[in-house]
């Protein structure tokens, strides 16, 4: 599904029309409100002031009619239905819970703060790379140990951020997105759940288990360039801003500091010459940074 808003559809919000709504797309079903009308909003609000759901749902698995409605006001993504998720999550931790999951910070008071830029920008290859986003950068400048968590070799830096493209409270080295190219054990590398790094070092303890094979192919240097606000290519490597793309209905969104990170981004290992799948970059104020990987 698109994630423009189907007013057809979301009228009324009644268990009929949610749950045709969830049978069609369980996954992405909750982005179809994107944009709703304030008065749709309201409605969505009062129908889940009157019924909240009683837990987060489960992982991976359907969700119920109550917790839907929740994911659809936070596919709304607009100020009002900020505000009501604000008033709703400060009643409700299950709801306070699912606004985290969704990259919305819900304070104990005040307004609820979105964690992502609004509008996403696609990469895409070009002939003249933007030098805001740097391509197979030495790992060394970036890490003080630039080895993976299980292999001698080193890690590999595909995109490096530039602080321009970063909110000023994230800025200050740019934002590195790394893989492992080891040709024996790269997959068990981009399977693990996630990195931890802050300035410069990764937090995790090492277990090194592999000397680290090079790959029988260098990797192509890629040439990169942001395409403009909204659009979408066939030709995209990756995406910054926005929420996290992903084939799963309650993906993971790392917190810190008491809140949901920045979601910086996501980078398609596939195209870097990786396993197939993808990372996703997220930081914190505080300087921390990690990466969720989800292969596929």
């Amino acid at each position: 599904m698109s994630g423009r808003y189907r007013g057809t559809v979301l009228e009324d919000f009644t268990d009929a029309a949610v749950a045709r709504l969830i049978d069609a797309d369980w996954v992405d079903f909750w982005r179809t409100s994107e944009g709703a009308p304030d008065d749709i909003v309201d409605r969505l609000a009062d129908r889940i002031a009157a019924s909240p759901p009683a837990e987060v749902r489960r992982y991976e698995t359907p969700s119920d009619l109550d917790s839907a409605r929740v994911e659809l006001l936070l596919g709304v993504d607009t100020d009002r239905a900020l505000a009501h998720l604000a008033r709703l999550g400060q009643a409700s931790e299950a709801i306070n819970d699912m606004c985290g999951a969704r990259g919305v910070w819900v304070p104990a008071d005040g307004p609820a703060e979105r964690r992502y830029a609004p509008v996403s920008r696609t990469i895409v290859t070009a002939r003249k790379a933007d030098p805001r986003l740097a391509a197979f950068v030495d790992p060394g400048t970036v890490f003080e140990d630039p080895r993976g968590l299980g292999c001698a070799l080193p890690l590999t830096v595909p995109l490096l951020v530039g602080d321009a493209l970063l909110p000023a409270a994230l800025r200050g080295g740019g934002h590195p997105f790394v893989m492992s190219f080891c040709s024996e054990c790269d997959a068990d590398e981009d399977l693990r759940s996630d990195y931890g790094w802050r300035l410069g070092r990764f937090d995790e303890e090492r277990a090194e288990s592999c000397p680290g094979y090079a790959p029988d192919e260098d990797p192509q240097p890629l040439r990169l360039r942001l395409a403009p606000a909204g659009e979408r290519r066939w030709d995209d490597v990756g995406r910054l801003g926005g929420r996290p793309e992903s084939l799963q209905a309650h993906p993971q969104w790392p917190a810190c500091c008491g809140r949901p990170m920045w979601f910086v981004g996501q980078v398609r290992t596939g195209e870097f010459g990786g396993v197939g799948g993808s990372i996703y970059g997220f930081r914190c104020e505080c300087g921390y940074a990690a990466q969720p990987r989800q292969i596929t």
